[in-house]
């Protein structure tokens, strides 16, 4: 319950924050900065998204084990085409183990992509904003796995691994190979790269459609995870399209959501016996 708590502290502060628009404190604040973020907010969001994250990972390592009898009635026939790719490998020749080490080298270097901002100079005058926010998008992507909706918390299913005759019995029922949707590698990686992705984009508006190139080698490195983490028998093809769409956008969002405007919104309303109404309008 404690656990469950947490959680849901967390998520209230994500949503808090996600309608935001106050001024921070006079010190912090910087009118001609890009974003505005409150250190309070974002902050608190990351240290609770980090220990939420560690007990909801705990949580899902100590699964039951798959019994026997429902491994044998795994059919790949309930599987859609695309997904029955991630069973047509040959566990005695795919190298699983270099296939996970690859995944794991990609997805550290995922979450530590953002550290390549500081090389910018205007970005690197508003480095603790960057920061601050960056932890607190990563809360949120970490959290939406391990309690949200669509994790493994609330969907089970069993990894490719469990459907292998060939491995060996202890390996195909560990509890862990309940976790299979969705690919929380992905997501990670796809978070930092787009984040890098969104920031820059934001501090150099001059790219115009060129930061769609950005945006497109931003997807290459889950893409690759993606690729390895079928490889390694943990995730079928489409617990990783998921992932990365999952990771991109909370990448993408959380920095349009922290954005500062250039105008703000006024609402009016009118009232006499024959005109009713509310106007809205946006000054520049």
């Amino acid at each position: 319950m404690l656990k469950l708590v947490f959680a849901g502290i967390c998520w209230l502060m994500a949503l808090v924050s996600f309608g935001q628009n106050v001024p921070t404190d006079t010190l912090w604040k910087n009118e001609g900065s890009v974003y505005n973020v409150n250190p309070w907010i974002s902050g608190s969001i990351a240290l609770v998204g980090l220990y939420t994250n560690a007990t909801g990972l705990k949580r899902l390592r100590k699964l039951p084990l798959i019994s026997e009898e429902r491994l044998n009635r795994l059919n790949e026939d309930d599987l859609i085409g695309l997904d029955r790719i991630a069973l047509r490998q040959d566990p005695t020749k795919v190298s699983t183990d270099k296939a996970q080490r690859i995944s794991d080298l990609l997805l550290y270097s995922g979450a530590l992509s953002p550290v390549i901002l500081v090389a910018d100079r205007s970005i690197r005058r508003e480095w603790l904003d960057v920061t601050l926010m960056y932890l607190e998008t990563q809360a949120v992507t970490s959290n939406f796995y391990t309690w949200g909706p669509l994790g493994p918390s609330i969907v089970e299913r069993l990894r490719p691994a469990a459907y292998y005759t060939e491995l060996p019995l202890e390996e195909r029922e560990a509890g862990n190979n309940r976790n299979s949707f969705y690919s929380g590698h992905v997501a990670s990686t796809a978070t930092g790269w787009f984040f890098v992705a969104r920031v820059f984009s934001d501090f150099h508006p001059e790219l115009g459609g060129k930061k769609w190139l950005l945006y497109g080698l931003a997807a290459i490195p889950p893409t690759i995870v993606g690729i390895n983490r079928v490889r390694a028998l943990r995730h079928f093809p489409t617990d990783t399209i998921i992932g990365g769409i999952i990771g991109a956008t909370v990448g993408v969002l959380i920095p349009s959501i922290h954005k500062r405007s250039k105008g703000h919104l006024q609402v009016g309303a009118a009232y006499d016996p024959e005109v009713k109404g509310v106007a809205l309008g946006w000054r520049f």
